[in-house]
């Protein structure tokens, strides 16, 4: 038994002419935007000067502002200036209240200690630190 290609080339016009008649595209509504602000940042750093003079330096690749609260995205480093340092991949930063929070895990290190964790709060104010499933590697010095 010989196949025509004739046959085989009707065939395949064909199941596209089918495939493309069975496409039933769907309109929809439209979304009214939002009244939120929003920015996006590259590259973005925070300085925050305090009335003791110690500084922060909040560095993130990517960030975005909305409503009083920064979001960092992608390798998020905090340097304050007497050492404490810590890095993550996702922050929150409140403006008004000067809470930051790690959602994932972090590193924090300060005068050789390391310290992993996950779900850190920081607030800038009070100097207050919290967090869960410490492990730490504390340097003491004799």
């Amino acid at each position: 038994m010989v196949l025509r290609i004739e046959y085989l080339l009707f065939l395949v016009v064909l199941i596209l002419l089918l495939s493309v008649i069975g496409i039933h595209p769907r309109s929809q509504i439209a979304k009214v935007a939002t009244q939120k602000k929003e920015l996006e940042f590259q590259n973005f750093s925070l300085y925050e000067i305090e009335k003791e003079k110690s500084a922060y330096e909040i560095s993130s690749k990517e960030a975005f502002y909305e409503l009083n609260m920064l979001y960092m995205n992608q390798g998020v480093n905090i340097v304050r200036d007497d050492g404490l340092s810590f890095t993550t991949n996702k922050l929150k930063y409140n403006t008004k209240t000067k809470d930051i929070t790690a959602i994932k895990s972090f590193v924090l290190e300060f005068n050789g200690t390391r310290i992993q964790g996950d779900n850190l709060a920081l607030n800038m104010k009070n100097k207050k630190i919290t967090a869960d499933n410490i492990k730490a590697q504390i340097l003491l010095e004799p």
